[in-house]
Parts: structure tokens; C-alpha cells; sequence
């Protein structure tokens, strides 16, 4: 629910931040085991004393989700950069890229085996990958859909590291939207504030 570590350790930021919450996690229930057979204090001490270490881990919880939803976003962000920049269209070779689209244009009407030699010439050659991308689907005389496969496969080959950034991200937006129902668990599972509210009857003397 948390997220594995071990899928992260590549990257430390992310790793540590998994791993820690992990180890809060488990000295919490420790705790809270400990706190269960605490003979000396009453039944409210033993909710106080177990809200305490619930405010702990879920504070440990809500770091690490800021922390995997910023590294989603610098991943995002990096992977627009290096698209950005390796997918950049040369001037001087635009009248190239003007014979690629008209021949694309004219492959795309000869159904699956004009499909066929479009994928390999826009996977073999940079010229016809830059057309592609840099291209919309009603000038390639393409379907949207078939279109956007096409740039998929462009950027799987020629800047892989992208598409694993987004890849990477999307996997820690889905891991931190899984962090608001594990703390909100931890407080419904603790402790009882009905239990806590009954040591404002506590007398001092």
C-alpha cells in the first residue's frame, strides 16, 4: 500500500522516503503492542499515549506523500525537457521533412501494409521520426489514435529515459493517492477520541 523500496533504489529521494514511513510504521505497532499492556496507566492514558504515536506516523506518512508527488512532477517536467529538445525539428531540413510527410500521407492510404512501412521508417530514420512527431494526425492523413502510437514508439526509441520518467511518475502519483486512506486509517485504528475526551474528567491533586 505503501509503496516497495526496493522498486525505487535508483533513486534515493524516493527510496528513503518509502523506507522510512515502512520503519515508522513498524516501531509504531511495536509501540502500540507495548502501550496495550501498559498495566500502570489507565484505559484513556493508553489511547493519549497511542494518539501520540499516530500523530507520529501519519506526520511521517503526509512527508512522504509531499515527497512522491514533487518527484512525480520533477520527473514530468524532466521528461519534457528532453523531449523538448530532442525532438526539435532542424530548419535546414525542412524540405526533407516536407518529402516525408507527403510520402507518409501517401502510405497511410495503402491500409495495413502502408501502417507497416510507416513504423519502420519513422523507427529507423530521425528524419521521418522528427515528421511524425512534429506533425498532426489530419497532415499525416492518419488516424488520431494510430498517430499517437506512432509518437509512442518514436520516443520509446529515441529518448527512452523520457518515457520512463512519465512512466516512473504516474507509478508515484498512484502510490501517494494510496497515503490520505492509510492515515486516515492509523487515527481510526489507534486510538479513540471518545476514550481521550474522558481524561478531561481527571482530577489533580
Amino acid at each position: 500500500m505503501l509503496g516497495d523500496p526496493a522498486s525505487f533504489e535508483n533513486d534515493n529521494v524516493v527510496y528513503n522516503a518509502i523506507k522510512e514511513v515502512h520503519t515508522t510504521a513498524e516501531s509504531s505497532a511495536e509501540l502500540l503492542g507495548r502501550i496495550s499492556q501498559d498495566l500502570t496507566v489507565t484505559e484513556p492514558v493508553r489511547h493519549e499515549k497511542a494518539a501520540k504515536v499516530a500523530n507520529k506516523l501519519a506526520a511521517t506518512a503526509e512527508a512522504t506523500q509531499r515527497t512522491l508527488e514533487a518527484r512525480a512532477k520533477e520527473l514530468v517536467s524532466s521528461s519534457g525537457e528532453i523531449m523538448g529538445t530532442r525532438f526539435v525539428a532542424d530548419p535546414a531540413r525542412n524540405a526533407i521533412y516536407t518529402r516525408a510527410l507527403d510520402w507518409i500521407a501517401r502510405e497511410a492510404k495503402n491500409g495495413d501494409g502502408g501502417y507497416t512501412n510507416i513504423r519502420e521508417a519513422i523507427l529507423d530514420d530521425p528524419d521521418f521520426a522528427l515528421t511524425m512527431y512534429n506533425h498532426s494526425w489530419r497532415l499525416l492523413g492518419l488516424p488520431e489514435d494510430v498517430v499517437l502510437d506512432f509518437k509512442e514508439k518514436i520516443v520509446a526509441k529515441f529518448a527512452p529515459e523520457s518515457l520512463e520518467y512519465i512512466e516512473t511518475s504516474v507509478k508515484l502519483n498512484r502510490i501517494a493517492k494510496r497515503y490520505p486512506g492509510f492515515i486516515a486509517n492509523v487515527h481510526a485504528s489507534f486510538y479513540s477520541p471518545i476514550e481521550i475526551a474522558k481524561l478531561q474528567t481527571r482530577v489533580e491533586v
